[in-house]
């Protein structure tokens, strides 16, 4: 089923973790770390929020764009990484925490490629004159960063992102892909708990700092050959060409992967949509916060047509053609 978005919304915490903030701490400085990823700063929740409050928040500026009710939901999918608990789902917190009497609701798992993975889903279950469907991606990373490993602790950050779908013919094309990671080249072991009333991350019984570990040189490598080869697949399914194609909205992991993907497939740069400096790698709520801040910034026009790539651990990867119409 192809489905139509009616509304975007975000969040991004206050508390703010700036680049000059880790030359404090580790041994980096901003020159290196803009160099390397484009970051500037980064949003990390503050104790007591979580992965069910950033959604909500999303959700409300969606919800509000759409002209929708919490009760007008037929459905909530969540994608993290990152989530408090097994049980209940993040997507069931949502749920409660919006009042909704009833509706389905469950959790998708896929990393960076998370959000999409979740819409593929939603897009599954949306109905012709069905209730329309919350898609989220929410992430609580600062809670997984080890702070003494300069090369991966720089890179990520939380927020959420949130789209309302409903039935409609504005998906023109939507793969989602996984490999296995043979060379363990992103991983994040156990998952968060609560602790004296703060989320900490558990593995094994035991608090540890970190749980996030990866290879950066290996993550370059399968990021920018996968985002231009599922790119390409979209764009020649299609019969498309980078001129017909107004946006191309790519996952925000590194301001490398995106500008070297770019090039390889000669897009110019006022056509594709860079916000890492002051989001960092936000993971599954990557690709929606992007969606929501074009949107709230008046960059999408009706009838623009968006190729939107998103890759991370899995390996996974997605790719989507969407004409824009709000």
């Amino acid at each position: 089923m192809s489905i139509r978005i009616i509304g975007t919304g975000s969040y991004l915490p206050e508390r703010l973790m700036t680049n000059e903030d880790f030359e404090k701490i580790i041994d980096t400085s901003d020159e290196w770390i803009t160099k390397r990823t484009g970051i500037k700063r980064r949003h990390y929740v503050a104790d007591g929020m979580d992965n069910c409050d950033m959604c909500v928040n999303a959700a409300d500026a969606a919800l509000k764009q759409a002209g929708l009710k919490p009760a007008d939901l037929g459905g909530i999918v969540v994608a993290t990484c990152t989530p408090e608990m097994a049980v209940p789902s993040t997507a069931s917190r949502v749920q409660r925490a919006l009042g909704i009497p009833e509706c389905f609701a469950f959790d998708v798992s896929a990393a960076c490629t998370g959000f999409m993975y979740a819409l593929k889903a939603a897009s599954g279950l949306v109905k012709p004159g069905g209730k329309p469907i919350l898609v989220c991606g929410s992430e609580t990373l600062s809670r997984f960063m080890n702070m003494d490993d300069r090369g991966s602790c720089i890179l990520f950050a939380d927020g959420a992102g949130a789209a309302i779908i409903e039935a409609g013919d504005n998906l023109k094309y939507f793969e989602i892909y996984s490999k296995p990671d043979m060379d363990h080249t992103i991983e994040i072991n156990g998952m968060n708990t609560l602790v004296d009333g703060k989320t900490v991350p558990w593995i094994d019984g035991s608090q540890i700092s970190s749980h996030v570990a990866l290879k950066g040189k290996e993550v370059y490598v399968y990021s920018t050959r996968e985002v231009e080869r599922v790119m390409n697949l979209a764009m020649d399914a299609l019969q498309l060409t980078v001129d017909d194609v107004d946006w191309f909205l790519m996952h925000q992991a590194n301001v490398r992967i995106i500008k070297t993907a770019a090039e390889r497939l000669h897009i110019p740069e006022e056509k594709y949509y860079v916000n890492i400096d002051d989001v960092a790698n936000t993971s599954a709520a990557s690709v929606p916060i992007a969606l929501d801040q074009m949107n709230k910034k008046g960059l999408l026009k009706k009838g623009d047509t968006m190729v939107i790539a998103a890759f991370g651990g899995g390996l996974t990867s997605a790719c989507a053609v969407y004409e824009w119409d709000l």
